[in-house]
């Protein structure tokens, strides 16, 4: 199967967070020999959508949609059969709801949603190879909130003192 990878990711939050990103994924899609589309975010606007679904208590939803319409649209405006989305490999996302997301916009934009659990054993697989080629990994899913919430975690007061 042939695949090229898109870059659109205005969620990440903190410009080094953002470059250590886009620098892995460059450097997996060239040692894959692959392609890779990378699009500019649009921070500010996406933002500011964020703040607001955020404070409505759907920021995921948001982030969601926002990110697959743009993986949907790249994909039917460079013609190709089908897109899908690494969100599926995080045993942290709602996997169901990405899935409805995704297929409602895969019906809009006429390219097919290749949903696939990325979360089986192989994954083990690639979490090795990610290892062994020394990839960085993230600790959190990216956004400004979700930052804050892995921080608050870090320095909770542990239980039981």
């Amino acid at each position: 199967m042939e695949f090229t990878g898109f870059w659109y990711n205005p969620n990440i939050h903190g410009c080094a967070e953002y470059q250590s990103r886009l620098m892995t994924a460059g450097f997996l899609f060239q040692h894959l020999s692959r392609p890779l589309i990378i699009v500019d975010p649009d921070s500010a606007d996406f933002l500011d959508g964020l703040t607001t679904a955020h404070k409505a208590g759907k920021r995921c939803e948001f982030c969601w949609n926002r990110r697959l319409e743009k993986t949907a649209q790249a994909a039917r405006d460079s013609g190709f059969d089908a897109f899908t989305t690494t969100l599926l490999a995080s045993r942290h996302q709602e996997h169901q709801r990405i899935k409805e997301i995704a297929e409602e916009i895969s019906r809009r934009h006429k390219v097919v949603f290749l949903y696939r659990d990325f979360r089986t054993d192989d994954s083990r697989e690639a979490k090795n190879l990610s290892r062994r080629l020394g990839l960085y990994h993230q600790n959190y899913c990216g956004c400004l909130f979700s930052e804050w919430e892995k921080y608050r975690r870090q320095n909770e007061p542990a239980q039981g003192n």
